[in-house]
This record gives structure tokens, C-alpha cells and sequence, in this order.
């Protein structure tokens, strides 16, 4: 199962990551971390970090051309399966770009959770699974419920990484949690309450800390995947 850590700008180089997760919100205004994605393969593109998600379309279309990413997490909007459908037809419809595409799940019971996939099943190759719909219930059992058969993507960490851990043969998960933890001088049994998002700007991280919790996460994942 690969890991994706988000860390903030300064840290572009620092700590392993298997996925190389970019923020398309970012590329326009800074150009340093432009140049570090433009240079790397199998990248990731997101609209934004911010939750709830708000994605823009603009900055999404245009990270796509930039970047020119290997997987492309098509909008979405929190909780909500009518205005994500409606987010990514209008995306499809400026263009499709030729990049594989991850839906992203949307919904408050399974019910609307079950639209939101019949929709983007088909189009995407990869299935995104938010990290808000733990306050629903467990990814994994929602994915369970909605008989997914494509790839799954985890995104971000809701309140506990001990337990938001995808299931064996999930294709990942990307998260800036262990990070976060560690700029608020916590490890990551420290876990709540729920850090802070992350400062992309902050310069002074304890880097010793940040990289046990980066290497504790990555064992917990690790072992979860071996059931």
C-alpha cells in the first residue's frame, strides 16, 4: 500500500513519500513548488488541502497542463453527491483531460453515497474516499456497502490514524496528519483533539519528531495491510 505525506513547502525534499501528492491551488503562486512537480513522475493532482473541500475549476484545469499529472481527483463538494456530479460534468465538459481520474465519493448516508458512485463509476479508475466520511461511518465500510471495484485512494485523515486505515489491497492513502502532529509538538499517539491544518509555510518543524511520526504511521499502515 503506498503513503502520501503532505509537508509544507520548506519540506518539499524531506521524509519518504510513495506518492507525490500536488495542490493545484498552490502551482500559479509559487513557483518553487511548480518546479518540484514539474520534475517528478506518478504525481498526484488535487484541487486544494482546505476542507471542507471548495475546489476551483480554473486552478484545477490548469494544474492539469502545468503538472501534467499521472492521476487527476476530479472536484467535489463535502457531504454533498448533486453538487459533486454537477462539479465534475462541468469539468469533463471543458475537457477530459487524458490523465487517469480519481472520483471522489460524496454523500450523508448511503443512499446518496450509492448516486455519487453510479455516477463516477465508469469514468474513474480510481475511487476517492474523503476523509469527512468517517463522521458517516468507516471508509472501509462503505466502500464495503457500495460494492466498489475499482482502485480505492484514502484522502486525508479524519480524527484517528490508528483506526482510518484502509483495507488490504487498497491502492493508498495521502495525508499531511503525522506532519501536522508534529508541529503542534505532539507524536502521533498524541492524536487528539484533532491538529490544526497544516501551515504549507511553516519553517520549523522539529524534524526528529516529525520523522518518528512520519516512520510510526507508516508501521501502522504497514501492518494493517498484512490482515
Amino acid at each position: 500500500m503506498k503513503i502520501g505525506i503532505v509537508k509544507p513547502f520548506k519540506y518539499l525534499n524531506s521524509y519518504k513519500t510513495d506518492l507525490q501528492v500536488c495542490y493545484a491551488t498552490f502551482l500559479p503562486y509559487h513557483p518553487l513548488y511548480l518546479d518540484f512537480y514539474r520534475e517528478k513522475e506518478d504525481v498526484i493532482l488535487d484541487s486544494s488541502p482546505r476542507l471542507p473541500r471548495r475546489p476551483l475549476l480554473g486552478e484545477l484545469l490548469l494544474g492539469v497542463k502545468l503538472v501534467k499529472p499521472a492521476l487527476v481527483v476530479l472536484p467535489s463538494i463535502d457531504y454533498s453527491w448533486e453538487r459533486t456530479v454537477s462539479l465534475v460534468k462541468e469539468f469533463l465538459a471543458r475537457g477530459k483531460p487524458t490523465q487517469e481520474l480519481v472520483g471522489v465519493v460524496q454523500g450523508v448516508d448511503l443512499d446518496s453515497l450509492n448516486k455519487c458512485y453510479s455516477f463516477l463509476k465508469g469514468k474513474c479508475s480510481v475511487i476517492g474516499l474523503p476523509s469527512p466520511l468517517e463522521t458517516i461511518a468507516r471508509r472501509e465500510e462503505i466502500a464495503r456497502d457500495l460494492g466498489v471495484k475499482e482502485e480505492i485512494l484514502y484522502i486525508e485523515v479524519y480524527t484517528n490514524p490508528y483506526e482510518e486505515v484502509p483495507p488490504p489491497g487498497t491502492m493508498g492513502m495521502y495525508t499531511s496528519f503525522p506532519v501536522r502532529l508534529a508541529a503542534a509538538l505532539r507524536k502521533l499517539e498524541e492524536f487528539s483533539p484533532t491538529p490544526p491544518p497544516l501551515d504549507f509555510f511553516k519553517e520549523n518543524l522539529v524534524e526528529e519528531l516529525a520523522s518518528k511520526n512520519i516512520e510510526e504511521y507508516r508501521k501502522v499502515i504497514n501492518e494493517r495491510g498484512k490482515w
